[in-house]
């Protein structure tokens, strides 16, 4: 159960306005898997309270959609049912309402220039023989065999084709990509990719130039929900450094473009 501030306009189709309110108010904002998508803002409990993020964000609907803004200074009260209403002009009766209700699922395509662009990574066309599903992670079965006979997972079976396409060394999928940092001594700056990544160690002890196979769209969304599957095309092998810093975000349209310019592997 979420809170919606009620936006205004058509940003299911307006794809301008749409990144209006995603500039605006962030996360909160997205649009809904299902064959008719919504978009719509919702907010958590705690950003629910007469002056929390939730008030404060729709009292700027009106100026970020375009129209004459909302008036300022009044707080949201609860209406008794788990709504809440915001006085938006100068009578008590000018107001609007945000509702307590379930959220829908958020669409895994992610936008690139207002387009909603499905992931499809350089793994896309190995096949699937295990079942792909939103929070899953990439330790199922591959239905292929190792070097030493035993059976490779997922994670496993896309490190090794890394490989094979390399001629035995891993390469980032992401190589040359940009991210804001800090270096040695906490100083902001700008990390890159790195193209040959180091083997994955056994034990697992972190290193941030070790390989890994990451999720372009996270296994759970900014609310915690079931999103990102176990397909393949939404796998990519980067650097364990980049991989904290993309964890649980948002996939930024860098990182999809990208991604989805990296020729197919194959089998």
């Amino acid at each position: 159960m979420r809170y919606r501030i009620p936006i205004l306009g058509e940003p299911e189709t307006d794809g301008a306005l749409r990144s209006k309110y995603l500039a605006a108010f962030g996360s909160a904002c997205y649009m809904s898997e299902g064959p008719l998508p919504t978009f719509d803002c919702f907010y958590k409990r705690e950003e629910m309270t007469p002056k929390g993020k939730a008030c404060t964000d729709a009292q700027k609907i009106a100026k970020i959609y375009g129209a004459a803004p909302y008036d300022e200074g009044y707080e949201c009260e609860a209406v008794g049912n788990g709504d809440y209403t915001l006085q938006v002009g100068p009578d008590p009766a000018i107001k609007i309402t945000i509702n307590y209700q379930p959220a829908p699922l958020q669409s895994s395509l992610i936008e690139i220039k207002t387009v909603p662009t499905e992931v499809s990574g350089p793994y896309r066309n190995l096949v699937e023989v295990t079942t792909v599903k939103p929070e899953k992670d990439f330790n199922c079965s591959s239905g292929q065999v190792g070097a030493d006979g035993m059976p490779l997972s997922q994670r496993k079976w896309i490190l090794e084709v890394n490989r094979k396409a390399h001629k035995g060394e891993i390469h980032s999928d992401l190589a040359g990509f940009t991210w804001p940092c800090k270096d040695e001594k906490c100083e902001p700056t700008t990390c890159t990719e790195k193209l040959v990544l180091k083997e994955p160690s056994k034990p697992p002890v972190y290193d941030p130039d070790e390989a890994q196979v990451h999720h372009v769209v996270p296994m759970k969304d900014p609310r915690g929900c079931p999103w990102g599957t176990n397909a393949y095309k939404n796998a990519a092998v980067i650097s364990a450094r980049l991989n904290q810093h993309l964890r649980n975000k948002v996939p930024p349209e860098k990182e999809v473009a990208q991604i989805n310019n990296v020729s197919p592997y194959t089998q």
